[in-house]
């Protein structure tokens, strides 16, 4: 891999956007937990919520392999 390649800027925002989104993932995923059996509505709200972050890591990982396979870094 070339010197460009290895500080690409666009992959490391690509990056950074997945590590954000797992973070969210993992409180979501907790909250969710927390109101397993305690608060219907909270509970629905919370699985809504977890389904549309795994979706929206699903497209920044698409995203970043596209983005790596046109530009090779």
């Amino acid at each position: 891999m070339d010197v460009a390649a290895q500080y690409c800027p666009t992959r490391k925002k690509l990056e950074e956007r997945i590590l954000i989104l797992v973070d969210r993932l993992d409180q979501l995923t907790s909250r969710l937990n927390l109101t397993v059996g305690n608060d219907h509505e909270e509970f629905i709200s919370a699985r809504a919520d977890c389904h549309n972050t795994q979706a929206e890591i699903h497209d920044s990982r698409l995203h970043l392999q596209i983005h790596r396979s046109e530009h090779g870094c």
